[in-house]
């Protein structure tokens, strides 16, 4: 369920998903389910049932897979180059 450089974890409402210990359950036929992502660093996205950021929406009516991809932070420092000129 997660993949990717990062980490973090997905939860679901109504409760029964917990992915740092439990990535897969099983609703009722027509239940609407909202899984949340919260990443340790970056969010990439969702993949498989769902895709984009935000929240992941799904209203079960069949078996579905969704993928929550997880990056770690691209950090810029900046740098300053400094020209020092050596004299005899």
């Amino acid at each position: 369920m997660d993949s990717g450089a990062g980490s973090g974890s997905v939860t679901s409402s109504p409760a029964g998903i917990d992915c740092e210990t439990d990535c897969t359950e099983a609703y009722a036929n027509g239940t609407t389910v909202t899984l949340t992502a919260a990443p340790e660093l970056t969010f990439a996205g969702w993949s498989g049932a769902c895709s984009g950021v935000g929240d992941c929406i799904v209203t079960m009516t069949e078996t579905k897979t969704v993928t929550a991809t997880f990056n770690l932070a691209e950090i810029y420092l900046p740098l300053m180059l400094n020209n020092y000129e050596q004299s005899d």
